[in-house]
């Protein structure tokens, strides 16, 4: 079920919210529209966020669905109504009751669940899946998958293949893993989506399209190459284990070998092919278009798999944009002195908060810092001076 927390950042969108009623029209089906405006025309949001404090989220959603057709949601029952209004915006946290989007009216809501939730677009809507849920989610397709605690599986016979796509979305702050149909498993770094189809076509490549930074173990399949696609190079593999980065703020896409073999190509010149051994690094870099090869420690590369976080040889600026996406956090950098300053250094998201990782890095640089956090938010702003 739920959190409290997700409900209650739900109600306070629709409380802050800037939008028309006709706005919203867009993002719901009527009925479910229907006990917005009524929640939003009596004013009652804030004493949904209080009733939220008792609610019991296990209540029927289609009981209140019934008494509005039937007009029997009198000023008396408010509460009732309240409360079934509070269960629907629960449903709509763990992913079960879909958001429609349409006509271009999603660009703003879209940006802000992908800021905060871990979401899943399966093409015709949005589903928001709690990071710990255990639930089936079904597809536009019909077919079913399965959430396991911070795993999405595709248990989808891979015979037949799939011209439908899905797209998951893990934000700042947040890991997730993901069951591909032919078996493949999938780490996901924080700030970073995934689109792969529901189901892999019996030949031809299984091919995905990733955006910032991953951990694969491809199931062997050598009839049936596995192509990670960015916007910039191509990873081919028959059966292997290798992490791939390629957020945008960073100039190198890298692809670090730790098992099998691996095939790149520049999508600019797909016949230049480099071939990574285990123990290699592939780094294209972007502003000289070239690709550089070298033997690294793979585990300073995939250590984030279990919350570590390496710098080598970082730039302050690269620093600070990491442990942005990280820890979730904003970071205004008012000190110039060590901007071009490197560092080498370890820690561990899973033990070590940001103000510790902060405290442990003015051992190393003369900074100061100040933590602001938002009231009743885990919203935090640090500003280094």
């Amino acid at each position: 079920m739920c959190s409290k927390e997700s409900l209650q950042y739900l109600l306070k969108k629709l409380r802050d919210s800037s939008q028309k009623k006709n706005d919203i029209k867009g993002f719901l089906n009527s009925t479910d529209q229907e006990v917005i405006e009524r929640i939003k025309k009596e004013h009652l949001v804030e004493d949904a966020l209080q009733l939220l404090n008792n609610l019991d989220v296990d209540a029927d959603w289609e009981l209140v669905k019934a008494q509005l057709h039937k007009g029997q949601f009198r000023k008396a029952k408010i509460k009732e109504f309240l409360k079934y209004a509070a269960v629907f915006l629960g449903l709509v946290t763990l992913g079960i009751t879909l958001f429609y989007f349409n006509n271009g009216q999603s660009d703003a809501l879209q940006t802000q669940i992908d800021e905060d939730f871990i979401s899943l677009d399966t093409g015709n809507g949005i589903k928001i899946l709690d990071g710990s849920g255990n639930h089936p989610i079904k597809l536009p397709s019909g077919n079913i998958v399965v959430q396991s605690g911070d795993t999405l599986i595709y248990n989808i016979d891979n015979n037949g293949g799939s011209s439908e796509y899905n797209e998951l979305h893990v934000p700042n702050g947040l890991l997730f893993s993901l069951v591909l149909s032919d078996g493949t498993k999938i780490n996901l770094n924080s700030g970073s989506r995934i689109k792969f189809p529901v189901a892999f076509p019996k030949n031809g490549n299984r091919e995905v399209f990733v955006y910032g930074e991953a951990y694969f173990d491809v199931t062997k399949d050598k009839h049936r190459p596995f192509i990670v696609n960015s916007g910039d190079i191509r990873v081919s593999v028959l059966g292997t284990e290798f992490n791939f980065s390629s957020y945008k703020n960073q100039n190198e896409v890298t692809t670090v070998l730790v098992e099998g073999s691996v095939s790149l190509k520049p999508n600019s010149n797909l016949y230049d092919s480099t071939i990574l051994v285990p123990g290699d690094k592939g780094a294209w870099s972007r502003s000289k278009g070239q690709m550089e090869v070298e033997q690294v420690n793979t585990s300073l590369y995939t250590g984030w798999k279990n919350g570590e976080v390496v710098f080598r040889n970082a730039s302050f600026t690269e620093l600070l944009e990491t442990l942005e996406r990280v820890y979730d956090v904003h970071i205004e950098n008012n000190n110039n002195s060590i901007t071009d300053q490197t560092f080498n250094a370890r820690f561990n998201r899973n033990v070590e908060r940001i103000e510790d990782v902060l405290d442990g890095l003015q051992v190393l640089a003369p900074f100061e810092y100040i933590i602001q956090k938002e009231k009743n938010t885990r919203d935090k702003e640090i500003t280094i001076r």
